[in-house]
């Protein structure tokens, strides 16, 4: 059995990579891929942003098993807002101190509701495992946290003492395991993101293989491609991935080689979601859009008088609303399709979803492709099969989500990958009564909260979704197959391994969801 290396490279881009392979500017990445293979299309989960498809990736599991609904929610349960975004007035309205308790603690000891890869790998006491700058990190082993000093200056913060995650445990200048007794050091502090950054990244990654100290299973996360791509949009942040390029370089030399290293190791890169190029004005604002409508400021609690809270998640964004005015949603539907920014206004007509799967349907409205309601055929003949094996039924207009049915009866998607399982598998208890995605180059915000300047994610458009998997040190008989999901890519690994996996790669996510208990 060979050690696993997985690499999260956010924002990783395949209409980015595959150029720049083409162009020989990413010579390392292309080591690989000639050394083994390169799915061009690894689809995200929907909604396509970082907090819940990193954490798909690490469970192999669709927001509505996992529970995190976004990068901004509000937790029906607890009543309280769920927000992991960067927009200082969001962050001051929850409080600084539960923003950073809850990135720091309860977002992986409370908020997610299944088992990670790092929690399946430690049930098997032989191996061992390792993670680097990666958001989700719940493991078995107890590691002492140290706070940053300017952290410890900032009034009203006070950080956990320890966090628990797998046997190594890298998490920028927070969290360093001693290795042979000594801890070790990366590039950090605050022009650097206190260590959440690819050279932190690099830098832990690359002490672990000097010293030989690499384990059965490391996770390693590069963050920058996704701040530059927000910042200069994602074909301008190549100099990005080049740098990451040389850090790959950097490793392989330290292992004598890159053939030598997969002689050892089974190497799998990609991304959480990609990113779609912002116009120049791209901000909709949902206050204007909603104006008829009170509703809650960004972070706060709701108030009596105050109909809605809307909670945007970059290019998609989640509507909740009062019992009374569901009822009433088709006002609420009707105003929002008269944005001509507004693609597709989504709901599910059972407040759980999936979670009861028999009375759950789904609907998709837009303004100039139609409507439609579909749902999984769980119990009778469906109208076509998705390259999963989900069989779906539906009425309406397949233009809403750009799909097509074969002459063998394949349903087949084109701008929107994937589009009913990732619809079906993002509503659950704390989902909004309403889903919204942007057209290409606009983003959701609230008269608090800003823009990203040239790129952006979130929607269901293959623009901010569609990401390469490359993989190479497989063992000869493995097969990838060519349609292929992040909710793949761990129970992939667990194979690597040896393991028992909860979910197959590659086969239907709805007839064979993942028993949360497991």
């Amino acid at each position: 059995m060979k050690k696993v290396l997985l690499i999260i490279i956010d924002a990783l881009a395949t209409r980015v990579v595959l150029p720049a392979l083409q162009d020989g500017k990413l010579p390392n990445i292309q080591k690989l891929v000639d050394l083994g293979s390169l799915i061009p299309e690894c689809t995200s989960i929907f909604p396509s942003i970082t907090p819940a498809a990193t954490c798909s990736i690490v469970t192999g599991a669709y927001p509505f098993e996992h529970g995190i609904s976004g990068a901004y929610w509000y937790d029906t349960n607890s009543d309280e807002i769920a927000y992991f975004g960067s927009d200082l007035p969001a962050i001051i309205n929850e409080g600084m101190d539960r923003y950073i308790n809850d990135f720091q603690v309860k977002l992986n000891m409370d908020r997610l509701q299944i088992p990670t890869l790092f929690e399946r790998i430690e049930q098997h006491g032989a191996l061992r495992d390792a993670v680097v700058n990666f958001m989700w990190y719940r493991g078995t082993v107890e590691h002492e946290t140290t706070t940053p000093a300017l952290l410890k200056l900032t009034p009203g913060v006070s950080l956990a003492s320890s966090m628990r995650g797998p046997h190594s445990m890298f998490l920028g200048d927070f969290v360093s395991t001693p290795l042979y007794g000594t801890a070790l050091s990366a590039r950090g502090g605050l022009s650097r993101r206190f260590g959440f950054h690819d050279e932190a990244t690099a830098d832990y990654l690359l002490a672990l293989a000097e010293q030989n100290a690499l384990p059965d299973f490391t996770l390693a996360y590069f963050p920058n491609n996704d701040f530059d791509s927000h910042a200069e949009g994602p074909e301008n942040a190549l100099p990005t991935l080049q740098a990451f390029d040389e850090h790959l370089g950097q490793l392989f030399e330290t292992q004598g080689g890159i053939e030598k290293m997969l002689e050892e190791f089974a190497i799998l890169i990609t991304g959480d979601h990609s990113q779609s190029d912002l116009d120049e004005n791209p901000a909709v604002d949902l206050n204007e859009v909603l104006e008829k409508f009170p509703l809650v400021e960004a972070g706060k609690p709701w108030e009596a008088h105050e109909d809605m809270k809307v909670c945007p998640n970059m290019r998609s964004a989640q509507i909740y609303m009062r019992p009374e005015l569901w009822t009433r949603r088709t006002e609420v539907i009707d105003c929002l399709l008269k944005c001509n920014d507004i693609d597709q206004v989504i709901w599910s007509d059972h407040e759980s979803g999936l979670n009861d799967a028999k009375k759950a349907a789904f609907h998709v409205h837009t303004q100039d492709r139609g409507r439609l309601v579909f749902q999984p055929a769980l119990e009778k003949q469906g109208n076509a099969v998705d390259c999963y094996g989900t069989p779906w039924v539906w009425k309406g207009d397949l233009s809403a989500v750009d799909a097509q049915v074969t002459s063998n009866s394949e349903i087949q998607f084109g701008d929107y990958p994937n589009a009913f399982e990732r619809i079906a598998t993002s509503f659950s208890e704390n989902t909004g009564n309403l889903w919204v995605t942007a057209r290409l180059g606009k983003e959701f915000c609230l008269p608090t909260m800003k823009c990203n300047l040239a790129g952006s994610h979130g929607s269901l458009h293959y623009l901010d979704s569609t990401a390469p998997l490359i993989a190479a040190g497989l063992p000869s008989q493995f097969e990838l197959r060519s349609s292929l999901r992040i909710i793949d890519i761990a129970p992939i690994c667990l194979q690597l391994l040896s393991l028992e996996s909860p979910r197959i790669p590659g086969v239907s996510a709805i007839m064979n969801s993942i028993d949360r208990s497991s």
